[in-house]
């Protein structure tokens, strides 16, 4: 599944990855606290936030994740994996933070003070923080940010990079006095500029300087190349258990935590495993078993808050059938989204409506029904004539053929992910229906990433994790040039408009041009998005600053568990 603060990022889990989802189709108890659907607002947290003298000093924090990085390199496009941005975050230098309605604010423990200089083109003045230091004792400074400029600008597309858009529109970055003193400057207005130093701001220059280095040399966490109030404490491979413990150079406020120990379980065993008490927190997403299980635990709460994140389909228009658009359109023809994350939200307090734009969800400013615009939207009867149209014919056993080939689609589903299990299920049921047979293969959790970079399927379901930028997805999901396009298909118009949409500052002119891009997106069927995805954490009741934090950041030093009263 692609992190929230720097891309959009595959969430397979419930929050996987970068776009993956795990979510569930488990039928709900009979007698659990009644479901309201309440509509949760996209600037909504919910974190039990507390001061830092409420707090104990000490403590672990146990957190489980499906599996662990191959790539731990937060820039790859095999990296850019959600759960595995959590375990950076508090590794790797964060230069903006974010509130709750997705504003940024540097960073002091990074960034001292950032100035904007130019308007036209847009020109930023960094000044960054001289006491911070990787793992080896030399500096956070300038060099890291040209390195990740020149990394992910797009010149060089030997390295693999999960988005080029925030790099590609610098023009150059000049040095003051010192490399602490950085001036960044656009080819044109950029109006998110923040969004490129903001989280990971940099990473260590020598990581990143070639390509062999930045797509090879991220097998493991070596803690002379990080930066941040923790660092790697233990690795067991064996066990899939890694620690984090607080950076004895760390140069800011005290973590509150002693340890964070992240543990692989699987996602269809994490609910027993925090009703065992055996982990602290687990993001809940769309599984509804795990939601009516957290409920039951007296010692616990669920956190509820909105985002910009959503679970879809992909389509790899280069892959067996797929590559016909009109299967693609009768296959969206044929598909009854609301009755997909009807099955899929069952028992869960959240809203069931299929999500009809790929840029802006139901409610936010710029939304346009683009399903209702384009009139691609469920109706088989238009999928059985469009099929009939193209010469695809209904055989004996139900399955159209044409010219001796049946019309056989293969869709790839995450082992244990139970949003991707039951969507297989229904896709499957409902296209059989239109002369379409979908075949299910089952793609261990351990091999999801490589299967969704390499485009060894041809239907994938994952969800994607969305930003405080709500148009820089256009250009990484969808872009003819990203490696993030994983349907790899190549729409002219939309590269034309994701590059007006970079550089426009008037925001009305963004949303109009973004949903121009959105109607072309869907007609093409790159990807098909399906609902909104719950952002739903379970926790100790007695945990803080921690939970469902909608578009604000992750604060990891003042994470900890309540003094007892």
């Amino acid at each position: 599944m692609p992190s929230r603060k720097r891309a959009l990022l595959i969430v397979f889990s419930v929050a996987f990855m970068t776009a993956c989802g795990k979510d569930e189709r488990a039928q709900s108890d009979p007698d659990p606290d009644p479901v309201s659907h309440e509509v949760v607002d996209a600037s909504a947290l919910s974190i039990n936030p507390q001061p830092r003298e409420n707090l104990q000093q000490g403590g672990e924090l146990r957190l489980r994740l499906g599996n662990f990085a191959e790539s731990w390199n937060p820039l790859h496009v095999d990296g850019n994996n959600y759960e595995h941005t959590l375990i950076r975050q508090p590794l790797l230098p964060v230069f903006f933070h974010f509130d709750a309605e997705g504003v940024p604010a540097p960073n002091p423990d990074y960034v001292a003070a950032v100035e904007v200089v130019g308007e036209d083109p847009t020109v930023i003045r960094y000044r960054l923080n001289p006491d911070a230091v990787w793992g080896d004792g030399s500096p956070v400074d300038g060099d890291d940010m040209v390195a990740k400029w020149q990394a992910c600008n797009g010149e060089n597309t030997e390295f693999n990079c999960a988005s080029t858009e925030s790099f590609e529109p610098i023009e150059t970055i000049t040095f003051g006095d010192d490399k602490t003193d950085v001036t960044v400057t656009y080819k044109r207005a950029f109006p998110d500029w923040s969004q490129g130093f903001s989280s990971p701001g940099v990473v260590k220059a020598e990581l990143i300087a070639t390509p062999e280095v930045f797509n090879n040399g991220w097998t493991e966490l070596n803690n002379e190349f990080l930066s941040g109030p923790f660092k790697v404490g233990t690795f067991d491979e064996t066990q899939k258990i890694m620690t984090l413990v607080p950076n004895e150079m760390w140069w800011g406020e005290k973590p509150v935590l002693d340890k964070i120990t992240w543990r692989v379980i699987a996602d269809d065993a994490k609910a027993q495993a925090f009703a065992n008490a055996e982990i602290d927190a687990f993001d809940i997403g769309s599984d509804p078993d795990a939601f009516q299980r957290a409920l039951r635990v007296d010692t616990a709460e669920v956190r509820k808050a909105g985002g910009p994140n959503f679970r879809h389909f992909t389509f790899n228009a280069k892959a067996g059938l797929l590559q016909d658009i009109v299967i693609r359109q009768a296959i969206v023809y044929a598909l009854d989204r609301e009755s997909i994350a009807a099955s899929d939200l069952a028992g869960i307090d959240w809203p069931v409506q299929p999500l009809n734009n790929h840029v802006f969800l139901q409610g936010q400013a710029g939304f346009v029904d683009t399903a209702a615009l384009t009139g691609l939207d469920y109706d088989p009867d238009k999928a059985r004539a469009l099929l009939d149209e193209a010469g695809w014919t209904v055989g004996d056993n139900g399955i159209r053929e044409k010219d001796g080939q049946p019309l056989i689609v293969r869709f790839s589903q995450i082992a244990t992910v139970k949003a991707s299990e039951n969507e297989a299920l229904q896709a499957q049921s409902m296209l059989k229906e239109v002369g379409i047979q979908l075949d299910i293969v089952t793609v261990p959790v351990a091999q999801f990433v490589s299967t969704l970079t390499g485009h060894e399927f041809e239907m994938i379901a994952f969800a994607w994790i969305g930003t405080p930028y709500p148009f820089s997805g256009i250009k990484q999901i969808y872009g003819s040039d990203s490696d993030s396009n994983f349907a790899q298909l190549s729409m002219p118009e939309v590269d034309q408009l994701a590059e007006q949409i970079a550089f426009e500052t008037d925001v009305d002119a963004r949303i109009e041009l973004a949903n121009q891009a959105d109607r072309i997106i869907w007609e093409n069927v790159h990807t098909l998005p399906l609902y909104q995805r719950p952002e739903l954490i379970a926790t100790r009741a007695d945990l803080a600053n921690y939970g469902a934090f909608g578009l604000s950041s992750t604060r990891w030093e003042n994470i900890g568990f309540q003094k007892v009263k």
